[in-house]
């Protein structure tokens, strides 16, 4: 089976990458598509010999004088490639297709990587509204998968399929012991450290955001009040400014600041994440629109773990089980739960080891890879 896939970015979507290698080694023909042969990510597929195209196939909507070309472009490549499938993973990426190739009778499927687009009315119409008889979707979490449902998609065209990369070796890989983080940042051995892990996006005017989706000042507001109570308490927000954010993440700082003084720290940019997670002590995902997300890398690290729960959070945050779930935008509910894991670190550890054990399993990348496997076969 050749399958086409089609990625929105050559920095990002390291899931995209894991699972393709997953699905070459079961002898699918996968080439794939990307703005650009440089960025973190391009550089896997090239260091692994996988067949790449540079091409940047997403739907120019802030340049749109730029569709007739891209169609065109879609159009000699789906012509030259042959595939018996077309993959993407981004909303995007499906809608070009879809104008691109007008009656192509080419199977494609959108292995959606999260309920955002689908939750605003606009985004929702497009993606339902353009697709065809030939089109499929694979949701990435049940939340994903039931909105198509609702709005009347047949469960035959619906699959439930995660992304993989937490399981096995990959698990084992965050249980190092380390005090980088604490001797870089001068961090005290007594101090509690709740942290979050997530690059910063500054809000889109045009989703009518007023603050940044991973719920930064929420975590800002939720520290302040557990400081009242936890003066030992010290945020860590590690990960930088995604793309032109970067006057958004200087922003961020300087409320941080005004809320909690030098008591929260930001790291900036790491690429030693796998080695700090052990030092930190409460992982916290205040997102307003998730699939997984980190919340998926924090259980596989074996932290104690608060989330939302909007998304996919809930499908492996289970409220008092491996974690705590809070409603997004609260940071009062989010402090009480910080609080509850500080005053009770037994639990919030018992928690975090059923997570663990959760995603190991859930998320493994063969089982992961089996599955979308069996969901290309069935669909072509």
């Amino acid at each position: 089976m050749r399958v086409l896939q089609i990625v929105k970015t050559s920095d990002g979507a390291r899931w995209a990458f894991d699972q393709t290698k997953a699905l070459i080694e079961r002898g699918i023909d996968v080439i794939t598509v990307l703005p650009s042969k440089s960025g973190r990510v391009a550089e896997k597929y090239i260091e692994n010999n996988f067949p790449i195209i540079e091409a940047d196939l997403s739907l120019p909507v802030s340049r749109p004088w730029k569709l007739f070309g891209r169609k065109k472009l879609f159009r000699k490549i789906v012509e030259e490639t042959a595939p018996d499938l077309i993959h993407c993973h981004f909303v995007t990426n499906i809608i070009m297709a879809r104008l691109s190739l007008g009656k192509s009778k080419v199977k494609r499927v959108f292995q959606v990587p999260g309920p955002l687009h689908l939750e605003s009315k606009l985004f929702r119409a497009l993606d339902i509204k353009t697709a065809k008889s030939n089109d499929y979707w694979i949701g990435t979490c049940n939340k994903t998968v039931q909105i198509y449902k609702d709005c009347g998609i047949d469960e035959g065209r619906v699959f439930l399929g995660y992304y993989g990369g937490y399981g096995g070796e990959s698990c084992d890989e965050y249980l190092s012991e380390n005090s980088a983080l604490h001797d870089e940042f001068g961090i005290g051995s007594d101090r509690k450290t709740v942290g979050m892990v997530s690059y910063i996006y500054k809000p889109k005017r045009y989703a009518r955001q007023k603050r940044g989706i991973k719920g930064h000042e929420d975590f800002i507001d939720a520290m302040k009040i557990v400081m009242e109570k936890h003066p030992e308490a010290i945020g860590v927000v590690v990960g930088g400014p995604w793309g032109n954010s970067q006057k958004y993440f200087e922003k961020i700082k300087k409320y941080a600041f005004e809320q909690c003084g030098d008591n929260i720290v930001f790291t900036g940019f790491r690429t030693d994440i796998k080695d700090i997670y052990c030092e930190i002590d409460i992982v916290v995902h205040p997102s307003h629109s998730e699939n997984l997300g980190g919340a998926a890398e924090s259980l596989a690290a074996g932290r104690p773990t608060i989330s939302t729960n909007i998304g996919g959070f809930p499908d492996i945050v289970k409220d008092g089980i491996t974690g705590y779930t809070v409603p997004m935008k609260n940071p009062t509910e989010l402090a009480d739960a910080i609080i509850r894991m500080l005053e009770n670190e037994e639990k919030a550890d018992e928690m975090a080891q059923e997570g663990r054990k959760l995603v190991r399993e859930m998320l493994d990348i063969e089982g992961c890879a089996d599955k979308i496997f069996e969901v290309f076969h069935e669909i072509v």
